[in-house]
């Protein structure tokens, strides 16, 4: 249904494609479920940890153990894409959260020790997930793209994202509250089940049973794009986890389970607004505009990212979440052109992309690890507050990839 959908509106606007059309809406109908059952369990994850008495100091400490941990599952998950193809390392991302998500529905209801155990177990197949998932999804919309008209396909690509993540958190919050978390657990586990399936209508965009080869990889003209990665990765968390955190706080308090419904409304509507923005932007970036694009990204969200510590009420949170997510569809889809334009080009698809799962996880430990050394210094507020600027800085560096976004 949802690729029917998707063809009836899309087909019109790529007039350009042929045959390969199908396969992109393939593409984007397993991206819109996936994104889906993802955000539906991602927003609420470490607010649940908080919620059952596990302090930030462990949370932080936690996610950044099993974000360093992706770096070398990258590595073992770019083999399998490179040879089994990248819809096949789709269908495995799905089937590794199964494994997580059933671990961590067991939390609450295990002896601390063992507790622990499912936690581990849930950080472990959830970073094996999405470093297979993150490699294949690239891989293989790189692949069916069109060159020429790429930044309308990833804008659109974006927009269908998007469209998953105004649903999903306010679902899953209404879930949450109404019956519990776990409830939501349950829904993103069928999901993923079948989030993979509309990739199988053809067959594997790449060549399979080949290897993944490091000998000879363009490391100098890599290098500027892998480091500006691990940039994406801090970024994700800042924005992502230790925003989510310092909400719940700070601001929601006193919300107790009603705090699941109400970061989930906020949440859809700071990605309503980007909607527009991200068919917008994608227009830019094919005409050539993206250099200009992702630097008023950078700089829209480096201010975004200081305005965070001094935020204290429901109206400051749904704007600044609605400013966030503007700026950072305005560099993401210049920067991600330039991403997929390299690892075409560089004759090393799944190499380049590998490492750019590797630069991304990196960046996200890196994160984790200064919200639990700051919490340890400065205490709760202050120690979420310093990620807040660290990232503001440390996101400069994504003009490294302006002049190639052009």
């Amino acid at each position: 249904m949802f690729q029917k959908l998707i063809g009836f509106v899309l087909r019109r606007r790529h007039y350009w494609r042929s045959v390969s059309f199908d396969e992109i809406a393939e593409l984007y109908t397993s991206r819109l479920i996936t994104v889906f059952a993802i955000n539906i369990i991602n927003l609420f994850a470490a607010v649940y940890l908080y919620k059952l008495g596990y302090s930030l100091s462990f949370i932080a400490l936690f996610y950044a153990i099993f974000y360093f941990l992706r770096v070398p599952f990258a590595f073992i998950m770019g083999k399998f894409v490179a040879y089994f193809g990248p819809k096949h390392g789709i269908l495995l991302a799905s089937l590794l959260r199964i494994p997580s998500l059933v671990a961590f529905a067991l939390v609450p209801l295990l002896a601390s020790g063992d507790a622990l155990w499912a936690i581990a177990a849930f950080g472990l197949f959830q970073q094996l997930s999405s470093a297979a998932y993150d490699i294949a999804y690239t891989v293989n919309f790189s692949k069916v793209k069109h060159a020429e008209h790429a930044g309308k396909e990833i804008g659109n690509m974006q927009i269908i994202e998007k469209i998953a993540r105004v649903a999903s958190p306010l679902l899953g919050g209404v879930i949450a509250t109404a019956w519990s978390p776990e409830a939501t657990i349950i829904l993103a586990g069928a999901l993923f089940l079948v989030s993979a399936v509309p990739l199988f209508a053809s067959v594997e965009p790449t060549a399979t049973r080949t290897r993944m080869r490091l000998s000879g990889f363009p490391w100098r003209m890599a290098f500027p794009a892998l480091v500006s990665q691990t940039v994406i990765g801090v970024d994700f968390v800042a924005s992502g986890m230790v925003w989510t955190l310092f909400v719940t706080v700070v601001v929601f308090a006193d919300f107790a389970n009603n705090i699941y419904v109400t970061l989930g409304a906020l949440a859809s509507l700071g990605v309503m607004v980007s909607v527009v923005a991200a068919w917008l932007f994608g227009q830019m970036v094919d005409r050539h505009k993206g250099g200009a694009l992702l630097a008023l990204g950078v700089i829209g969200n480096t201010v975004t990212h200081l305005f965070r510590p001094f935020i204290a009420t429901p109206v400051g949170v749904m704007g600044v979440s609605m400013a966030n997510e503007i700026a950072t569809s305005g560099y993401s889809l210049p920067f991600t052109r330039v991403l997929l334009d390299a690892a075409d080009t560089s004759g090393f698809r799944t190499t380049y992309l590998m490492f750019a799962e590797m630069g991304l996880a990196l960046g996200a430990g890196i994160a984790c690890m200064l919200m639990w050394a700051g919490i340890e210094l400065f205490g709760v507020v202050g120690g979420l507050s310093a990620v807040f600027v660290f990232t503001a800085v440390y996101e400069l560096l994504l003009f490294v990839s302006r002049r190639a976004a052009n």
